[in-house]
């Protein structure tokens, strides 16, 4: 399916995002006691800024190309015939988590209260890697892009009170012409 239009990639990651959202917001029907998606959630421009911990953010880390042939054959006239367009999603998702609150042996956070924190984290990994998933499976997700690649999803290492996932996609995305 041939692009639309210079809008293309923003309603990608976009449509990302929203899919997130939905995996995210399974978790309380499995247990109410855990939350569902940030309600802090947008297309960032870029890497986002953990300036703020419950957050939920999909943006374009680069655009490159996939082959359009097997090795070896139409070497140097790939650029004539077509070209398969790459984009790479990243989503980031965190959460506040038990932090030191001072100077005192006794401020440093609680086991349980630590473990809470992981479980709502751990709950919300598993979510993304299962619905989002489902999504793609049952094509509700990049349903127009021929090639995904999931890249997997790694914790991200808990730093100033936040902790949280991110994962790489890379699908396919069409051009078009101007």
């Amino acid at each position: 399916m041939a692009g639309t239009g210079p809008e293309d990639l923003h309603a990608l990651a976009v449509e990302l995002l929203d899919a997130c959202v939905e995996s995210l917001d399974t978790i309380p029907t499995f247990n109410p006691g855990l939350a569902g998606a940030p309600e802090r959630r947008f297309v960032s421009p870029g890497l986002p800024v953990w300036d703020c911990c419950e957050m939920l953010t999909v943006h374009v880390d680069g655009l490159s190309e996939s082959a359009t042939s097997p090795a070896g054959l139409a070497q140097g006239r790939r650029q004539v015939y077509s070209r398969i367009n790459l984009v790479s999603l990243v989503v980031t998702m965190s959460r506040c988590i038990p932090v030191i609150g001072g100077t005192q042996l006794d401020a440093i956070p609680e086991p349980d209260d630590l473990q809470s924190a992981a479980e709502q984290l751990n709950a919300d990994g598993w979510a993304l890697w299962n619905h989002l998933f489902n999504m793609i499976r049952n094509e509700e997700l990049f349903e127009k892009c021929l090639e995904i690649f999931w890249d997997g999803m790694r914790a991200v290492v808990p730093s100033g009170g936040c902790a949280g996932w991110t994962t790489v996609f890379r699908v396919q995305l069409d051009g078009y012409e101007d």
